[in-house]
């Protein structure tokens, strides 16, 4: 069935495209109503326009701010990058964001599709606060939790024949925790944030030998970067410290790496290190009870290269396998690693914060919960140190730990600054807020006139229903207690239903009321009783007329060439039903006796120079009898000049087509050299004969 005859995209309304969470809603619809009447059954159908634009502004004014999406957190919250963590102002689409696998509660890296930033307003936000955690989001802001349950169950047994069966004897309870879905506003007492998890995406060949691995982690901690006063060439000399008498396991394991690594230590080795001449050398010198490990420009330069300015590289560190790793954090914790007396943690303090941030780094891709906090000069430091925490505990429950009264607040206050969400493909990102790290993460309208309304539309995760938002699909009626429930309301629900139910997006039929999620009277005794008797569930009436008709969408992924002066078929890679495949007629394969058909094409090219002519036109085939296809019609040309930069062209043709025919849109470009076509997107509205 095509999409409801009566329909108001978003984009009639004047809206951009939703900035909701991508998801894939599956499981069926449900139906809302509002807790106030609002007579739109007696009023024109463009009071339930006006009432749908009211109810978009309600919820993203400033009382709820949710912008068509709750998801959103305060200014002063990072996200974890690639290249480190980062503030909302210094990341874009494409960035490499690590992200959370819900399911299997493992980590991952991930592109951002998108970088939401809602304009300053006042607004209410929640602020949960602790040494555990610091957060300041929206009320619906969505986190992955872990979630207690007790169930009773069927007591079973196992047959001599291998089969189970009940036993018949009283339920037994089950209890345990499973992976679900909360709001900063729905948090329960034991629901668990979680607050690291191990990377499935870490390399598992190693690149580097553990003996380079193991001496970086002693360099960035224990090492010195000094000028070489006794060579010809101006240089740079590395040295790593330890103490023989404190630590002779330390000076043991550097000796160790180094002799692996660069082979043997050079007798006499000059305290300075020796000038560049392509051989790495080291030595050891002892002042005291200090361990001197002098390395040569050439050896030194392997470190730095792995560590500039004492500072381990994010690149490094990405390039490390599992065990690595763990080796590197090993090693820097027996250098300048001490136990924290105040949380049950190890913990790491550095002059240097961009080398804590980087052993953080560390730390994250290895699954380790972790902090990282300023520590003021003391008596005995004299300057800030920056603590980074390895914590043992891998989940926080902030309503547990606010009912223990454990310093942990969570309170509303007022906001007037930016709230931010990132868009990433499994919705979830890790998060940081005031040194504490962890992972955090209404569709339609049918009026009394039987029209529907866009709201968040296809492939959002929607915002009415907890629990359900990112598996079921919602429509709200606008009704309210009171108010007439209308036979073309109910058939534009069951017109949505159908519409959501075709392959494009393959729903279940099911339909339940909000009801069925939380303990509310949404959406009401009638329409409740409407769900329950399924007659939301029917088919829809078939009052469309023949003038409705039918879509497509075509997109283009991978890169098509283009010699000069040559005609090509623009081939497109995936349609809107998620058909894949080569894909060059966009109107013919499935209308044998021909199609109405109205189409308009974008296309954006790369490598043309300014003033190259493109031409584009939709072509009509039909058969050659031997089994291929011949060029039946060209259709007129358009025929623009490419400016600068990319090329983006449009073209756009009506046309009807014959029995037997399919038609496909045609490009070529008439400059010096190839060129590529990079992106493509097809929209069709036809009619079948």
């Amino acid at each position: 069935m095509p999409r409801p005859s009566k329909y108001v995209s978003r984009s009639d309304l004047g809206w951009g495209s939703s900035p909701a969470e991508r998801a894939n809603p599956r499981s069926g619809l449900v139906i809302h109503y509002d807790s106030a009447d609002q007579g739109l059954a007696d009023k024109k159908h463009e009071a339930c326009v006006t009432y749908w634009r009211n109810t978009r502004k309600f919820h993203t004014g400033p009382s709820r701010g949710w912008a068509d999406i709750g998801y959103c957190v305060d200014e002063k919250t990072e996200i974890f990058t690639e290249e480190g963590w980062k503030t909302f102002q210094e990341i874009a689409e494409g960035d490499v964001v690590l992200t959370l696998d819900h399911e299997t509660g493992t980590s991952q890296w991930q592109p951002l599709l998108a970088v939401n930033v809602f304009p300053a307003v006042p607004r209410e936000l929640i602020r949960m606060e602790g040494h555990s955690h610091s957060s300041l989001t929206t009320a619906q802001h969505r986190w992955p939790v872990e979630r207690f349950y007790r169930r009773a169950g069927t007591q079973r047994h196992k047959s001599a024949d291998g089969r189970w069966a009940a036993t018949g004897r009283a339920e037994r309870t089950q209890q345990g925790r499973e992976r679900v879905w909360a709001t900063t506003g729905t948090l329960k007492y034991a629901d668990r944030i979680p607050l690291s998890a191990p990377c499935v995406t870490l390399p598992t060949e190693p690149k580097w030998s553990d003996a380079l691995v193991e001496l970086v982690a002693w360099f960035w901690t224990e090492g010195h970067i000094k000028p070489q006063s006794r060579s010809r060439v101006p240089s740079t000399g590395v040295v790593i410290y330890q103490s023989e008498q404190k630590n002779p396991e330390n000076v043991a394991r550097i000796r160790g790496a180094l002799h692996a690594l660069f082979g043997p230590a050079c007798d006499g080795f000059p305290r300075s290190g020796t000038a560049a001449d392509g051989v790495p050398r080291w030595g050891e010198a002892v002042d005291r009870h200090l361990v001197e490990f002098h390395l040569s420009e050439d050896a030194g330069r392997v470190l730095l290269d792995h560590a500039p300015g004492r500072v381990p590289g994010y690149g490094f560190l990405r390039s490390l396998t599992r065990a690595q790793l763990g080796l590197f954090i090993e090693a820097s914790l027996l250098a300048d690693g001490h136990d924290n007396r105040t949380v049950d943690a190890q913990a790491l303090s550095q002059k240097s914060r961009e080398a804590a941030e980087a052993f953080q780094f560390a730390v994250i891709l290895a699954g380790y919960a972790t902090s990282l906090r300023r520590r003021p000069p003391t008596p005995s430091t004299k300057y800030d140190m920056w603590k980074v925490e390895l914590r043992r505990k891998t989940h926080f429950a902030p309503k547990a730990a606010q009912t223990r009264k454990s310093a942990f607040s969570i309170t509303k206050e007022p906001y007037e600054g930016r709230i931010w969400c990132p868009t990433t493909p499994n919705g979830t990102w890790l998060a940081r807020r005031a040194g504490t790290v962890y992972f955090t993460g209404n569709s339609f309208m049918a009026c009394a006139h039987g029209y529907v309304l866009e709201g968040r539309g296809l492939y959002r995760t929607q915002a009415a229903q907890p629990g359900g938002n990112t598996s079921h699909y919602s429509v709200t009626l606008a009704t309210g207690p009171k108010d007439a429930i209308t036979p073309e309301q109910i058939n534009a629900v069951r017109q949505l239903r159908q519409w959501l139910m075709e392959p494009d997006t393959s729903i279940s039929g099911k339909v339940l009321g909000h009801r069925d999620f939380i303990s509310t009277s949404c959406p009401g005794d009638r329409a409740y009783k409407l769900v329950k008797d399924g007659t939301f569930a029917k088919k829809p009436d078939e009052t469309e007329g023949d003038d409705v008709p039918r879509h497509r969408r075509f997109e283009k992924d991978d890169a098509q060439e283009l010699t000069p002066g040559t005609w090509a078929s623009l081939k497109f890679d995936r349609r809107h039903d998620g058909h894949r495949g080569d894909l060059y007629a966009l109107v013919g394969p499935d209308e044998p006796d021909g199609a109405l058909y109205d189409l308009s094409v974008g296309v954006t090219l790369q490598g043309l120079a300014s003033g190259t002519e493109v031409q584009l036109r939709a072509t009509e085939y039909e058969s050659d009898g031997s089994g291929g296809w011949k060029v039946a019609r060209n259709r007129p040309i358009e025929s623009p000049v490419q400016a600068a930069g990319n090329g983006h062209f449009t073209y756009a043709w009506k046309g009807n087509l014959a029995k037997g025919r399919r038609v496909r849109v045609r490009v070529a470009q008439f400059g010096d050299a190839s060129a590529q076509v990079t992106s493509a997107t097809a929209e069709v509205f036809y009619w079948p004969k």
